[in-house]
């Protein structure tokens, strides 16, 4: 009996030993799972900057300022400090994102391929370009397409504004606005849509991941918040007073809801 004692007692401590190497290994991939991915500097041996994320930029046509040809407009988002087309965000928390924004400066504006119709420039500045944009035809019978858009600010609120523009003497004006909470809208990929050169040799590559396409596919079929409903009347899906959205027919003239 006693002549196996020995190798009862290596067992024993065999076991505890095997115990505790699981639970650690356990440990590192949930850290794992919830840290930000980061790549680790080779010859620093500290941990590299977060990687770009492009983020997603709109893209819509339609006639906007009436002359029965058809334009283009497109989302731009620069960095304010070196006025260049950049990054959205980060592969880190929302907390660096907003950071960072508001580091760079960073400002979104609209602009049309027809030089002559002005741009729109995105506010308040500090942001991450837009949240959406919409081409909502022709609500007001000028014979020229109105947009809406809502801008995607750099912060932690829900709370948002859709406001409807329409171009009139040569410049945008705010047609109708009403507020909304941001949940209202889809989600928006954050791949880059756009082949956009950063340079001679530098051009963003595209990452249509199965996500993405899925969100992709949600914002091209979703339908907006706003509708035409009879002459210079609209239906607009707005955020109201008790923590949740109602759907009512306005008038253009009020240019807004009653609060």
């Amino acid at each position: 009996m006693y002549r196996n004692l020995p190798f009862l007692i290596v067992l024993i401590g065999f076991f505890p030993s095997c115990n505790h190497a699981s639970v650690n290994v356990d440990k590192r991939n949930a850290a794992n799972q919830i840290k930000p991915q980061r790549q680790v500097n080779p010859k620093g041996g500290g941990q590299e900057k977060p990687r770009l994320v492009w983020g997603y930029r709109f893209v819509i046509n339609g006639d906007f300022d009436g002359d029965g040809r058809q334009e283009k407009l497109t989302e731009h988002y620069f960095n304010g400090l070196t006025n260049k087309e950049t990054n959205k965000f980060y592969n880190d928390d929302y907390d660096y994102d907003i950071k960072m924004a508001n580091g760079k400066r960073s400002y979104s504006f609209i602009v049309c391929d027809n030089e002559l119709i002005r741009r729109i420039d995105v506010v308040p500045v500090g942001n991450f370009g837009l949240l959406y944009l919409k081409n909502e035809g022709d609500l007001n019978g000028d014979g020229g397409d109105e947009i809406s858009y809502v801008t995607n600010k750099a912060d932690w609120s829900s709370l948002n504004e859709y406001k409807t523009m329409t171009y009139k003497n040569r410049k945008w004006v705010v047609l109708y606005w009403f507020p909304i909470w941001e949940w209202q809208l889809p989600e928006l990929p954050r791949f880059g849509n756009q082949s956009v050169a950063l340079g001679s040799n530098q051009v963003i590559a595209l990452n249509s991941d199965t996500t993405n396409k899925k969100l992709l596919k949600e914002l091209k079929v979703f339908n907006g918040l706003v509708k035409k409903a009879g002459k210079n009347k609209i239906q607009i899906i707005y955020r109201n007073k008790d923590i949740s959205q109602d759907t009512i027919i306005v008038g253009l003239k009020n240019h807004h809801p009653p609060v």
